[in-house]
């Protein structure tokens, strides 16, 4: 694993992301990350961006941020949605860099 530094997207990048995979399941663009989430289509279409959004985590990543919230229909703006994908991405990459952290100083005491 790479340094949590360069690894890490900041939150306007993991933002431009989710935003594109939004308008690639939506017929009308949105820009606006302000708009409000229950109106980006029906819930199953959001479960579709969700799932798929999730997927691009995992693939390009190597994990898939659980998160126990049901996304498709919580209330606010898009970017609330993002936020809480956000944080629990952040949190579970902060804790996989610890962990490798820690199995490197246990491998140097080894050798």
């Amino acid at each position: 694993m790479g340094s949590f530094d360069r690894r890490r997207p900041n939150f306007d990048k993991f933002r431009h992301w989710f935003i594109e995979e939004v308008n690639r399941h939506v017929a009308q663009k949105i820009d606006n990350p302000l708009v409000p989430w229950l109106e980006v289509g029906d819930r199953e279409k959001r479960e579709a961006i969700i799932e798929s959004f999730m997927h691009f985590l995992e693939s390009n990543f190597g994990f898939r941020p659980v998160i126990n919230t049901k996304l498709s229909t919580m209330e606010g703006p898009l970017e609330s949605v993002v936020i809480r994908i956000f944080h629990t991405f952040s949190t579970m990459l902060l804790v996989e860099h610890i962990n490798q952290k820690v199995l490197e100083e246990r491998e140097k005491k080894l050798h």
